[in-house]
């Protein structure tokens, strides 16, 4: 069977960038305008479109390896060398990834409305997201969001008229994509109809991002290890507003020469699951953010080693 190890070629190792946000004129090699598909599924508008403009280069944006993997192969298949892919949260890519100013056009096809109340945190279009358009689209930028929902839509256009840095356009209905996705099709067949919006950025929010700074491995060092205190971490929580930690589990190397922590952490809703290690040295101990652990080095990271040195200190 032929190895699939090439197709790794066109997705974006986020977690190993050096520093933030990505320098996307290096990753393609060139100055070219820069479009951003957030939610590509199969990926058959994204690889169209960049077939049939080559002039542009696209980022696509999934949490779904099976969609990401799908894309990969088209993308392979049409040889195409202006797509790369993110697989991250679209509200955390969007913000950390891409420098002020650098994205020409986010699109957005059929996305979930999450309708129920008690799911509106999954709603991807919220005002802190609109305010990282606000920041990461060029000037005159375009926000294109196409939905079967004319409800949704509607609410999404209180929400850009709300930020004040967008001129929202009449929501219209439309015929078609340019290129059909799979869930058009779908619509189509059930005979729903299908809402175009677009906004256009016309001034900029400033945003707070959260990986800029120091990118080196947090660690801390301390004298000694109370151990009573490392067997009874499992289930300490600390929480403020912006940032929580959560203390999962510890485990222990057989010579005691070393131990694992995991850990959950959020930063403003991002949510990441890693380890840190309380390693012996010659002279006291070290503990550190795993050096395999997939985790970006957020504010809660930082302190989920800096609260854990503190504890096992005391």
């Amino acid at each position: 069977m032929r190895s699939y190890s090439y197709l790794q070629m066109y997705q974006v190792n986020t977690m190993a960038i050096k520093s933030y946000p990505i320098e996307w004129n290096k990753i393609f090699g060139n100055n070219n305008k820069l479009i951003v598909e957030v939610g590509f599924g199969g990926g058959e508008f994204l690889v169209n479109l960049a077939k049939e403009n080559n002039n542009y280069n696209y980022v696509g944006i999934e949490t779904s390896l099976t969609s990401c993997h799908k894309i990969k192969k088209k993308i392979f298949q049409d040889n195409l060398n202006n797509v790369q892919i993110i697989l991250e949260d679209a509200k955390f890519a969007l913000r950390e990834f891409f420098s002020d100013n650098s994205i020409n056009k986010v699109i957005v096809n059929f996305p979930c409305p999450w309708p129920k109340s008690k799911h509106a945190k999954n709603r991807l279009f919220d005002e802190k997201f609109i305010d990282t358009l606000s920041s990461v689209l060029e000037v005159d930028g375009e926000l294109i969001l196409t939905t079967d929902i004319f409800w949704y839509a509607s609410a999404v256009k209180e929400k850009f008229l709300n930020n004040r840095c967008f001129e929202v356009k009449n929501i219209s209905e439309i015929n078609q994509l340019p290129f059909k996705t799979r869930y058009e099709k779908k619509w189509e067949n059930e005979g729903r109809k299908k809402y175009l919006l677009i906004a256009q950025k016309r001034c900029k929010k400033s945003i707070k991002r959260l990986l800029e700074g120091d990118f080196e491995l947090p660690h801390e060092k301390i004298k000694k290890v109370n151990f009573d205190k490392l067997q009874s971490l499992a289930g300490f929580k600390k929480s403020n507003k912006n940032k929580t930690i959560v203390i999962k589990d510890t485990y222990t190397k057989l010579d005691g020469s070393e131990y694992l922590v995991k850990v959950f952490s959020e930063d403003e809703g991002y949510i990441q699951s890693y380890f840190i290690n309380v390693i012996k040295m010659k002279e006291g101990w070290l503990v550190k953010l795993d050096d395999i652990a997939k985790a970006y080095r957020t504010p809660a990271v930082k302190e989920a080693v800096n609260t854990i040195a503190k504890e096992l200190e005391n």
